[in-house]
């Protein structure tokens, strides 16, 4: 297979697909590219696209899903295993409705988690062998591209309504609200696409001078964008998945020239956006070192810790989905100031007891362990990004990062699915 996306060879495919296949792919791209902008318009596409499958599995009797599961090696059924735990998720706080209080407000929990569910049964009732590799990584760089482009965009917004009265471009820059999406959330979306950005360089060997400066491009908007967005445990995740990057080009591929040279280069990057930007990390350094010496006056971790306190009380099974922020009001004195626990870990395990925290636990070692042994760099480096995600905010509080989530594992899925040969393009 060529190494980059040949659009000719993607409008062949799209000639010889059913018209049922085409609006497939046409509401995936659209579901993962809508989140940079509204999570709600990203829901209704999901309805859309399970919808188009049901009708394609029933009215049109194009599943062939016999043929997708019922293979010798059992391959896809292993892959299955993988989603498994996502369901186990969402039957946990199912389950922790018999012995919730607030019925309505679990209710509204277990509607939020159902694409847990949903997801994971849309791909295992349904054929996705038209996607090939090409497909799915068409969707991965419309989603870069979009992001970049709108870093582009609020930038010149912002430089557009800079004056000279509020001091400095920088501070002015980095005092204002840059994007209106919560920043946990639309780190982990810039993270994504940066582990996919890696992944698509180091699967080549040779990169022309289109793709240096495209990847370029759209790399240092993102890096760029996380440091607006003034995210905390979004520039912690940086520098860790920057750390993984090159411990992967040292260690396993063996580029000791391009690590060194990338090296030298972050670091001076480093020491310019310090002097440039020394409020982000004078925050992020005082956080490492509150976190390194047990210190518990910021205000996040006095929040983890009203968390704890309730976990203790119920470790095993939980106070239920619909209970979990009625238990930490007497921590904070009324409903309004109560903070949920602000880690998804806590978060869960204080809602659904330990059958969910190990449902959660599942979600990312499962899927750790099958990149790994595959040797498929992109799965690794956003299990690993969610995870470090998921400890500093609950995100799957929230549809915005419960169905992007999803939806990427899905789509992890469908890339250890496709043919073997589509799928070099993500080793290692």
């Amino acid at each position: 297979m060529n190494s980059n996306l040949s659009l000719t060879s993607l409008r062949n495919d799209l000639k010889s697909m059913h018209w049922s296949e085409r609006t497939e792919i046409l509401w995936l791209a659209l579901m993962l590219n809508a989140f940079p902008f509204s999570s709600g318009v990203s829901v209704a596409f999901a309805y859309i696209w399970m919808l188009n499958v049901f009708v394609k599995n029933t009215l049109l009797k194009r599943w062939s899903f016999f043929d997708w599961h019922q293979d010798k090696n059992g391959h896809y059924s292993r892959i299955c295993y993988m989603l498994l735990p996502m369901i186990c998720y969402w039957i946990a706080y199912l389950v922790s409705m018999f012995w919730t209080e607030n019925i309505s407000y679990g209710l509204q929990e277990i509607n939020s988690n159902v694409w847990m569910l949903f997801f994971p049964l849309v791909f295992a009732l349904t054929d996705f062998r038209q996607l090939t590799s090409e497909w799915l990584r068409s969707f991965f760089w419309m989603f870069v591209c979009i992001l970049s482009a709108l870093f582009m965009g609020c930038f010149v917004n912002v430089l557009v309504s800079y004056k000279i009265a509020y001091g400095s471009f920088v501070w002015y820059l980095m005092s204002r609200q840059f994007y209106f999406i919560h920043h946990s959330y639309m780190a982990l979306y810039i993270l994504t696409g940066l582990a996919f950005l890696y992944c698509e360089w180091a699967r080549q060997k040779k990169h022309g001078k289109r793709q240096v400066v495209t990847t370029m491009v759209c790399a240092c908007c993102l890096i760029l964008f996380l440091l607006c967005i003034n995210s905390r445990a979004g520039l912690l995740c940086l520098i860790i998945l920057m750390l993984l990057c090159w411990m992967h080009q040292c260690f396993v591929r063996k580029n000791y020239r391009f690590a060194w040279i990338s090296l030298v280069i972050v670091s001076l990057l480093v020491v310019v956006s310090h002097f440039a930007m020394p409020e982000h990390f004078r925050r992020l350094s005082a956080t490492i070192e509150q976190v390194a010496q047990g210190d518990k006056s910021d205000c996040r971790f006095e929040i983890m810790g009203n968390a704890w306190m309730v976990v203790k009380d119920n470790m095993l099974w939980g106070v239920g989905a619909g209970d979990r922020l009625d238990e930490l009001i007497p921590y904070y004195g009324s409903a309004e100031d109560t903070y949920c626990p602000h880690n998804q870990y806590l978060d869960t395990w204080l809602a659904t007891g330990l059958p969910g925290l190990l449902s959660l636990l599942a979600m990312l070692v499962l899927p750790l362990a099958l990149a790994w042994r595959k040797r498929f760099i992109f799965p690794v480096l956003f299990v690993i990004m969610l995870g470090l995600s998921l400890m500093f905010e609950s995100m799957l509080e929230r549809q915005m990062g419960i169905v992007f989530v999803a939806l990427i594992y899905v789509l992890m899925a469908m890339f250890f699915a496709v043919e073997s040969s589509d799928n070099k393009y993500i080793k290692s």
